[in-house]
């Protein structure tokens, strides 16, 4: 059995200076690879097409042709699941599941659990050789969750953006990463979109681990 890790993403409130869970912010490149599959085999489009309407309906972007207009206004909403429901629970009902999710990374790559928390990999950590827990002032949703996984959850960890972008994995190229047997998608999708949500020492990201 594998082992998978559960990510999610707190940023603290100016007023209440308390930190809240980060809703479905967070655009799942995997997921969409499934939507683009899709309107690849359903509209005979290619690679580059299919994409490159996807991104239109993310940005919110008026489409340029009829066949983007009927794409974008009827058939992604006819066909996309907003439901809560993890894309293992719908993969067999035709629908998409939705690309905007809570979690910000739900990968499996030892080399990156390794890092993040000493799991699986306990070498080159990006902070430090221990793991932190949850944070003092976790957010009661967060708490709830991991309360909800009991014994089955390990490793709990908490890392700032801050702390991310100082980490020397930051600056190397995607290759250089893959010789590591480091999961680019972290490095190059999933930290780039957590900057868009606020101050590095404002966001940071707390995850556990189970088997």
């Amino acid at each position: 059995m594998g082992c998978d890790i559960h990510m999610y993403v707190e940023k603290i409130n100016p007023n209440t200076k308390r930190w809240e869970k980060v809703g479905r912010k967070f655009f799942n490149f995997y997921i969409a690879g499934g939507m683009a599959t899709d309107l690849m085999e359903v509209f005979a489009l290619t690679k580059d097409e299919a994409w490159d309407i996807l991104f239109k309906w993310k940005k919110g972007e008026k489409p340029t042709n009829k066949t983007e207009e009927f794409i974008i206004n009827n058939y992604i909403p006819k066909k996309m699941d907003t439901s809560d429901k993890h894309w293992y629970e719908i993969q067999d009902s035709g629908k998409f599941p939705y690309p905007y999710t809570d979690s910000p990374y739900d990968g499996r790559c030892y080399s990156l659990f390794g890092i993040l928390a000493g799991v699986r990999d306990p070498s080159n950590p990006i902070i430090g050789n221990y793991i932190k827990g949850l944070p003092d002032d976790v957010s009661d949703e967060i708490k709830n969750m991991s309360d909800d996984w009991d014994i089955d959850g390990h490793s709990h960890n908490h890392l700032y953006l801050s702390e991310l972008l100082e980490s020397d994995y930051m600056k190397m190229p995607k290759e250089e990463l893959r010789k590591l047997g480091l999961d680019s998608y972290f490095f190059h999708t999933t930290i780039p979109q957590l900057q868009e949500i606020g101050d590095p020492d404002d966001i940071r990201i707390v995850f556990w681990f189970d088997n």
